[in-house]
């Protein structure tokens, strides 16, 4: 059996999977915007067991709602094995990192610049390199320090289940919070080569400034993970779902009802993979071609960047019913999620499911085999 949760944790993210005929657990990004509430900080602590490993955690992107709580998980557990991060630049390691100083975040610029040092030396780091191809590689084994974007994973004991992990490279980037940083007089370029520049008092407040005006993101790339099996033609184990809950509720035999009794639909049991995208831009990112081989197996696409618009595009789900959770936070200031997304979503006869602080919003899938 496979439990995969998305876990109530607001505004972030927060997903595991447990592979339990095998005791297997993979975790996909922890952290929240308000990291110091108690709350959030015991939603970590009890999805795990102390004597519990996490064997390998794979981190989207560094933008703090994403990263912010993985402190919480090294001490929850008895230890993590492996964490897979995008392969960050010297440049990108000392503008992040920077930041984070700035911010008083000293913890989580530990983690950007030096991830060997925050997660101590039984740890092995595996960092994906960008990528714009489109191309899913191999099964590579995971003993490497650096692997290709669409490189397949599996672990001892998961039989055909498999992780790809992809960093895509944006041809074109636009970021907000560089483009601010600019305009605001603050030099980008020291900011990303000199660690010495934030020293200065009134750089310092600027950034803090600005920094609270946006929404977070800090980080231009974000890494998809796929999770599912290989293939089903070629399978000797048969997939399918079996119960959802979310809410209270109970969903048997893959019929979903939304709050309206007329709104039903009926799921593909055996699409039991998931496409996590972090805070990714599906408008730039064509994960339909890069997926394209593992597109009919997926069932749950995780919404990015908490149903922002920008983020968005209704083309990938087209023709085909999915489950949509989305991480957000109850009374968050960004106006998260976009109700032009959650119409969006039912207009295509796919289910949002809004993932939030309470903790019967805590959206579990079984799949059984």
């Amino acid at each position: 059996m496979i439990q995969r949760f998305f876990h109530p944790i607001g505004q972030g993210a927060f997903y595991s999977e447990r592979h339990t005929s095998c005791n297997i657990n993979i975790v996909y990004d922890c952290g929240t915007t308000n990291p110091s509430s108690l709350a959030k900080q015991r939603v970590v602590n009890q999805s795990f067991r102390k004597d519990e490993i996490i064997h390998i955690l794979f981190i989207s992107h560094f933008d703090k709602d994403h990263i912010s709580l993985i402190d919480t998980l090294k001490t929850t557990v008895q230890r993590i094995e492996r964490v897979v991060i995008p392969l960050l630049n010297n440049e990108e390691k000392i503008f992040l990192s920077s930041i984070y100083r700035i911010l008083g975040e000293d913890s989580l610029a530990e983690l950007v610049s030096n991830p060997n040092e925050f997660f101590e030396r039984e740890t092995h780091i595996i960092g994906v390199k960008p990528s714009s191809d489109t191309e899913i590689g191999e099964i590579t084994p995971i003993n490497v320090s650096e692997i290709q974007s669409g490189t397949q994973i599996i672990l001892n004991d998961l039989n055909d289940w498999v992780y790809i992990p992809f960093n895509y490279q944006y041809k074109i980037r636009s970021n907000e919070f560089q483009n601010k940083l600019k305009k605001e007089g603050i030099d980008v370029y020291k900011l990303k080569t000199d660690p010495e520049y934030i020293l200065d008092a009134e750089v310092k407040k600027t950034i803090k400034d600005i920094y609270k005006d946006i929404s977070g993101n800090i980080n231009e790339n974000s890494m998809f993970l796929y999770s599912g099996p290989l293939s089903l033609e070629n399978s000797n184990i048969h997939y399918w779902r079996g119960r959802c809950y979310w809410r209270g509720r109970c969903w048997r035999d893959n019929i979903f009802c939304w709050h309206f009794d007329y709104y039903t639909h009926r799921c593909n049991p055996h699409r039991v993979a998931c496409l996590y995208t972090g805070d990714s831009d599906l408008k730039k990112v064509d994960v339909t071609t890069i997926y394209s081989k593992y597109w009919d197996i997926i069932g749950t696409i995780q919404i990015p960047h908490h149903g922002s618009l920008p983020s968005f595009d209704v083309n990938v789900l087209k023709e085909k019913f999915f489950l949509c959770p989305i991480s957000v936070g109850k009374n968050n200031s960004y106006g998260h999620p976009s109700q032009i997304v959650i119409l969006e979503i039912l207009s295509n006869r796919c289910f949002p499911i809004l993932i939030t602080e309470d903790a019967d919003s805590t959206f579990v899938e079984i799949i059984e085999y």
